[in-house]
């Protein structure tokens, strides 16, 4: 039925992805974007906005199969300075003082249409997905405005563009080099839905209910429940405690 087509196509993988922590998003802006190589900068940028906006790597990246997602352009990104639009065109330096930024996805992976999130600056130097925006935007501001997110000139004549196994690859780096299998991960189970899957993990363990989660991710539904996942001790955290309070109840009911 049109009902089950629309869970089918609202997000999760037959098996599901691990969500990231911050930690490896760090590691990965840090590191990745100090490389000498464009391509893993480019990627490193794309990998913080994917984290923060909670991203289908549909949705920043051109996908192998047919799909209806238009994958974010120039002309979807709008970077602010206390309230007032910044140019694309205006220097790295302007870009960089942006204190928001706002995403604009013209057609998603639900079939819903002008999907808007925005974010304000982090204010952490390690870890913002404003600068990030700026950057990705900074070097495609002499292109058409249509140009996808994630492009990049290895010289004056020849576009490039970061592709759903560079994101791959750049998680999976990074969550060896934030030594994820100490904390019970498995590198198997670390792919591109991770960014979405920590994002929305994040926000859940920092305390925003549902309705926020479902706003930042684009949930039409509770399915991004999935993503919160009980196998993170952080959720669970003080519940027994709770449980074991000594507490006596009479019943009411029949």
């Amino acid at each position: 039925s049109a009902a089950f087509s629309s869970w089918r196509d609202e997000d999760p993988p037959v098996r599901q992805q691990q969500g990231l922590p911050n930690s490896t998003i760090r590691w990965i802006a840090v590191q990745l974007g100090s490389a000498t190589q464009e391509r893993l900068r480019v990627t490193a940028d794309l990998i913080v906005v994917a984290y923060f906006y909670l991203l289908r790597i549909c949705e920043y990246t051109q996908s192998l199969r047919p799909t209806r997602t238009v994958p974010l352009r120039r002309q979807d990104i709008q970077l602010w300075n206390q309230g007032a639009i910044i140019a694309h065109t205006a220097p790295l330096a302007d870009l960089l003082r942006a204190t928001g930024a706002t995403i604009n996805l013209e057609n998603q992976k639900n079939g819903k249409k002008g999907g808007v999130v925005h974010h304000a600056a982090s204010g952490d130097p390690g870890l913002d997905p404003i600068p990030a925006l700026a950057r990705l935007v900074h070097r495609i501001a002499h292109l058409p405005a249509t140009t996808p997110l994630g492009t990049f000139e290895l010289e004056p004549t020849r576009l490039q563009r970061v592709s759903p196994g560079d994101i791959t690859s750049a998680v999976r780096l990074g969550a060896v080099g934030d030594n994820l299998a100490d904390a019970g991960y498995s590198l198997d189970r670390i792919g591109s839905h991770s960014l979405r899957s920590g994002g929305a993990i994040n926000l859940a363990l920092n305390g925003y209910d549902q309705v926020v989660i479902m706003k930042m991710g684009r949930w039409s539904s509770n399915t991004f429940l999935t993503y919160i996942q009980s196998q993170l001790g952080e959720l669970t955290q003080g519940i027994s405690t709770s449980m074991a309070r000594p507490m006596r109840f009479h019943r009411v009911g029949t």
